[in-house]
């Protein structure tokens, strides 16, 4: 009767885990010098920041030595100049930490209108991405998450604009 008991209560216990685990979740809070503080949590599906509710976002993993990067940044600024009140750029430089200098240049070259994150400074969040979608570290990186949260693109890779659009266009009229 006891083995029976034991038996019975680990059972019941390894099949209430799955459950366990869907529902707990992670939060994250992206911080940066210049930029605002993001507060993210971690959905079945997805991500969900705080300061971006019922928007698409854009995730975008790039790095200032990567030439693909920079050639996919000015169609980013674009996208969130178009679409901006229901469309949002998140990005994580993802090579070693720009110094003021480098991240001076980059600004003045591309007029970011988006934040920028440093992935060393917000470590826990660039680690739980790169585990979630099989990120790599491959330049650039994106993913895209509707206005609910639900992650519907990976990105791996330069995308040209013409295959961007229509993706972030169809999401945002939702």
């Amino acid at each position: 009767m006891k083995k029976t008991l034991l038996w019975l209560t680990a059972l019941g216990l390894l099949l209430l885990q799955p459950l366990a685990a869907e529902t707990a979740t992670s939060t994250f809070t992206l911080k940066e010098n210049g930029a605002p503080t993001l507060h993210v949590e971690e959905t079945n599906n997805g991500i969900r920041i705080k300061e971006y509710k019922g928007k698409v976002v854009l995730l975008n993993f790039f790095g200032k030595h990567c030439k693909w990067c920079m050639k996919e940044i000015p169609d980013l600024v674009e996208l969130q100049k178009k679409y901006g009140k229901r469309f949002q750029v998140v990005a994580i430089h993802a090579q070693q930490p720009m110094t003021l200098g480098e991240r001076s240049r980059l600004e003045n070259r591309f007029h970011f209108n988006y934040p920028i994150f440093e992935s060393n400074n917000n470590y826990d969040f660039t680690s739980y991405i790169a585990q979630r979608a099989g990120w790599t570290g491959s330049l650039p990186f994106s993913v895209i998450f509707d206005k609910n949260g639900s992650a519907v693109k990976i990105l791996p890779g330069f995308v040209p604009m013409d295959t961007l659009e229509p993706l972030v266009k169809a999401l945002v009229e939702q």
